[in-house]
């Protein structure tokens, strides 16, 4: 299947070695018709927004935004489950579309189409993935990732106030395989006073600030790099809106579990510094085994940033819990890898990096 898609550019393989290298890449003007990028933005920005006390009679005659939701477990009891709102966050699954008639018609209210939308996300499973592969081709153990309509998910969002914690888009589980994850931006006007930024923090690495500009595509392991989204204010027009690719790797690559992952961290503490830091950045159990216990205190500050109200108690404890909780691992080795992490850490010049782009 051709990678050639009329909406972007190329991805090239200078794209993928930064990915690897770095854990990310930014390719700005990734549009190749910046307005295919505004017809976008104007058919999110037309998409009604429904709140959670809101009846859903309308949804089926057009998409609408609805509030973005996490599900977060109970720190005393692990078979409960809460579901909290993040203030602000609207989102809609493409996946989830209704192609009716009324929908691709100039609605008798004003509400536009979202065709311009739908023929991105068909590319998107017909030429993504392929156009990352291709890439790929020319780089050494290059990411790859699945093309197909399954094996890709967009969603499209606009964040009118809010804020996302710390976290990985890929939690792991056997039902999960993003691999990539891609973010469009289509903030016209944007400036700095209006905050929202991503920020990704690879392993022991700089923490890197990235601005929700115009026609920015900012990609991403979604599996390793944990990332947070500052809160958006000051936006104009109806908000900060973006919308979000996310590409599966390989079924069997991903579901292999590395049995050994304990016995490979205390071996290493024999090692220098990088090569642990090397490992824990390559490896994604490992990441989810030490990023609260390393970065706890970021974690905590994003929570309280992003769930002001509902919701805000259980994450917390949740998350205190879980900290505890490795404190008291019954593993005297591993308990000197969690302590040989923290004063690594706290030696980090690399962190002290500022990077902002």
């Amino acid at each position: 299947m051709s990678s050639s898609s009329p909406f972007w550019k190329p991805i090239e393989p200078s794209n993928v070695r930064e990915l690897m290298n770095s854990g990310y890449c930014v390719i700005d003007n990734f549009m190749q018709d910046e307005s295919v990028a505004k017809k976008m933005r104007e058919e999110m920005c037309s998409m009604p927004i429904r709140y959670e006390n809101e009846e859903e009679k309308e949804e089926k005659k057009m998409p609408c935004m609805r509030p973005n939701r996490t599900h977060f477990t109970d720190a005393k009891n692990n078979a409960k489950r809460y579901l909290f709102s993040k203030p602000g966050v609207f989102e809609y699954d493409m996946h989830m579309k209704r192609s009716t008639n009324r929908e691709r018609k100039e609605g008798s209210d004003g509400r536009g189409t979202t065709k311009t939308l739908e023929r991105f996300f068909e590319a998107t499973g017909k030429h993504l993935a392929d156009a990352f592969n291709d890439a790929a081709k020319e780089v050494r153990d290059g990411v790859k990732v699945k093309p197909g309509d399954a094996n890709r998910t967009v969603k499209l969002q606009i964040n009118t106030g809010g804020a996302f914690p710390y976290h990985f888009d890929n939690p792991g589980g056997a039902q999960q395989n993003r691999k990539l994850t891609c973010i469009l931006y289509l903030n016209e006007d944007y400036e700095d006073k209006c905050g929202g930024e991503i920020v990704l923090v690879p392993f022991m690495g700089p923490f890197v600030t990235i601005r929700p500009i115009f026609n920015r595509l900012v990609v991403f392991y979604s599996e390793t790099v944990l990332h947070r989204v500052n809160k958006a204010v000051n936006f104009p027009g109806k908000g900060r809106v973006c919308l979000t690719i996310w590409l599966d790797g390989d079924d069997d690559e991903n579901c292999k579990k590395n049995a050994n992952i304990r016995n490979d961290l205390v071996q290493l503490l024999a090692s220098p510094p990088e090569d642990l830091i090397s490992y824990i950045r390559q490896t994604p159990d490992a990441q989810r085994f030490l990023s609260r216990w390393t970065y706890r205190d970021e974690y905590e500050i994003s929570l309280l940033e992003s769930h002001p109200g509902k919701g805000l108690e259980h994450m917390l404890e949740a998350h205190e819990d879980a900290v505890k909780r490795q404190r008291k691992i019954k593993d005297e080795e591993l308990l000197r890898v969690l302590e040989r992490v923290r004063e690594m850490r706290n030696g980090n010049r690399e962190e002290m990096k500022i990077i902002r782009l």
